[in-house]
């Protein structure tokens, strides 16, 4: 069955940008952009009348940075996944990024297919960096920042996916392999779905597959 297209939403402050990144994501038909705003202030006033799956925001902005829209995203509305646009490689920029809950970092100069890569691992719940270095990097960046979340919170696609794979008896290691991740960014998937469901062990997560019909009991 084939997936609703991702909803997407485009801020920049430059319209030129705006508009090029808008015709190319119309000849994608897994992707529908929903709306765009010129600046970080007017993508908070807008974001949350059309609700979309993914942001695509600007690093540097001359209102409100890239890096604390995605903060305030996150904060407000968690469901919403970011992805961030970078003019240069910047490895503290990058980190912050993450660590204030963006799921890609691409950089202005990649092709378009890598921002596109990145809007979709975003939209699975999946981390991307278009430059080098891998999504262990991120799990790197965010994995300090799982034990100090409080229990709660909406499971992205990829987890749901990990989650019932570990129900299903599999260990995180053969879940990555079943999935083409690393064991690590499993590991760091692992760790979020327990955070989130303020599981113990993987018997709470069985518990939980069960209940919401994800697997058979």
């Amino acid at each position: 069955m084939d997936r609703d297209p991702i909803r997407l939403f485009l801020v920049d402050d430059h319209v030129l940008l705006l508009d090029a990144l808008e015709r190319m994501f119309r000849d994608e038909r897994d992707v529908v952009v929903l709306g765009r705003a010129e600046g970080g202030r007017a993508a908070l006033d807008r974001i949350p009348l059309v609700l979309p799956d993914v942001v695509v925001v600007d690093l540097l902005m001359p209102d409100v940075s890239g890096i604390e829209v995605t903060r305030i995203l996150r904060n407000t509305h968690p469901g919403i996944e970011v992805v961030v646009l970078a003019g240069q490689h910047n490895e503290a920029w990058q980190r912050q990024a993450f660590e204030a809950g963006a799921r890609a970092w691409v950089l202005k100069k990649a092709p378009f297919s890598r921002l596109l890569e990145g809007v979709r691992a975003a939209a699975r719940g999946d981390w991307y960096i278009s430059t080098a270095g891998s999504s262990d990097a991120v799990a790197e960046y965010v994995s300090s920042l799982l034990g100090n979340g409080r229990p709660g919170g909406v499971m992205t696609r990829r987890e749901r996916e990990i989650a019932v794979l570990l129900a299903d008896g599999y260990s995180t290691k053969e879940a990555a392999a079943v999935l083409g991740i690393s064991p690590k960014t499993a590991e760091t998937h692992r760790a979020s779905i327990m955070r989130k469901l303020g599981a113990r062990n993987v018997t709470d997560i069985v518990r939980y597959c069960i209940r919401n019909r994800l697997i058979e009991p």
